[in-house]
């Protein structure tokens, strides 16, 4: 039976071993990961999906700043190879942007396949917003409020508005 649980201290292994299967051992050296640098993930919006204990899914956010205002970085989302195409990460996705919006957060990026997130209301984010290192094709928004759909400007940095200089490099 597939349950969904915020994740805790005991589920990180698992979690850092599903990503690397997920997205190879490199992972870290994408450019987005920069931004997580010395910044915690929301707790209460880090999930996992268990099937019999198993773990077969995990999402994180991570806070972020656009201009004065905190906006969330969705990332990584991640399932079992051998789970995919079964809705899970649509379900995690949408128990989690609603959880969002239950504390306040109004706006969500991420860097991903616009086909895929496509079908959880993203879009592409406004060329009036920008990702220093990130193609901005990839670059996505999901306003979780009406108020910010015209409003989004100004360049995403690491939260606590901590300037983002090179792109993060695998040691």
């Amino acid at each position: 039976m597939l349950e969904v649980a915020v994740a805790t201290a005991d589920d990180a292994e698992i979690i850092e071993t599903l990503l690397d299967n997920v997205f190879g051992a490199g992972r870290q050296a994408k450019a987005s990961y920069q931004f997580r640098a010395g910044v915690a993930p929301v707790s209460a919006l880090s999930l996992v999906a268990k099937d019999n204990n198993e773990l077969v899914g995990s999402i994180q956010y991570w806070p972020m700043s656009l201009g004065d205002q905190t906006v969330l970085l969705l990332g990584p989302l991640a399932i079992a190879l051998h789970r995919q195409k079964q809705g899970i990460g649509r379900m995690l996705t949408e128990m989690s942007l609603g959880l969002a919006e239950k504390m306040g957060f109004r706006v969500v990026f991420l860097v991903g396949d616009p086909g895929y997130y496509q079908h959880l209301g993203f879009v592409p984010a406004p060329r009036s917003v920008t990702m220093p290192h990130e193609d901005p094709a990839r670059l996505q928004v999901r306003c979780l409020s009406e108020e910010h759909d015209s409003s989004l400007a100004g360049e995403l940095c690491i939260w606590h508005n901590q300037p983002v200089s090179e792109p993060h490099q695998a040691v």
